[in-house]
């Protein structure tokens, strides 16, 4: 730096890299923050200003490889502007992205259809989808009313257990904080261990139960 006048910039790195777009269909592991938008149960959801649309605001961060500490936005519709239960595809649409999530996050296979996996997709409220990880398939998002839109990277999908590739990208299994299940003594080897019971949804652990399994894996 010696000798470089400090408030002259025309030697400094352009910044175009940063504004490139990941390519669709990129897998990356990321994870998952809600930005609270105070509409909804516990104020986790958006309200639009233009309709009685809700939707989940997030932020997914890239954890690892070449693409790590980018951030992908993507609007989680929960309600659409008009439509309701079958007939809303913008929260159907946002349901399936949802499930898909849980799934990746908690290493549960689409075609699952045990009570264990059941449990592993429900959730006891919006706040349970914060600071989950999973792997994504990202996607680009154009304004199609803007032809000069160069677009916007979005999670498109998640991506399961089933996928050739979640074990390798996901570090060999789920995230999300699963805890190991102590060993069970030999006599008990054949029985179902009480972790993999399905349970329905319990009320937020307490710092006694700290290092627990999740409810879901109960």
């Amino acid at each position: 730096m010696s000798g470089t006048n400090p408030l002259d910039y025309n030697g400094a790195d352009a910044q175009s890299a940063a504004f490139d777009l990941l390519p669709a269909g990129t897998l990356v592991r990321v994870r998952l923050t809600i930005r609270p938008g105070g509409a909804g149960p516990e104020g986790w959801l958006t309200q639009s200003r233009t309709s009685e649309a809700q939707y989940l605001n997030t932020e997914a961060v890239v954890l690892e490889g070449p693409h790590a500490r980018r951030r992908i936005y993507t609007r989680i519709g929960i309600r659409g502007k008009g439509g309701q239960g079958a007939d809303d595809t913008y929260a159907n649409r946002g349901r399936a992205l949802i499930r898909g999530i849980l799934e990746s996050a908690r290493g549960v296979e689409a075609k699952d259809t045990s009570e264990r996996a059941r449990a592993a997709r429900t959730i006891r409220g919006y706040g349970d989808l914060n600071g989950l990880e999973f792997l994504a398939k990202v996607g680009v998002e154009k304004d199609q009313k803007d032809p000069r839109d160069e677009g916007r990277n979005v999670v498109a999908a998640a991506i399961g257990p089933e996928h050739a590739e979640y074990a390798r990208l996901m570090g060999g299994g789920a995230s999300a904080g699963v805890a190991t299940p102590p060993a069970l003594p030999a006599a008990a080897a054949s029985a179902a261990p009480p972790w993999a019971a399905a349970q329905p949804p319990q009320p937020a652990a307490t710092a006694a139960g700290a290092g627990a399994p999740p409810f879901w894996a109960r």
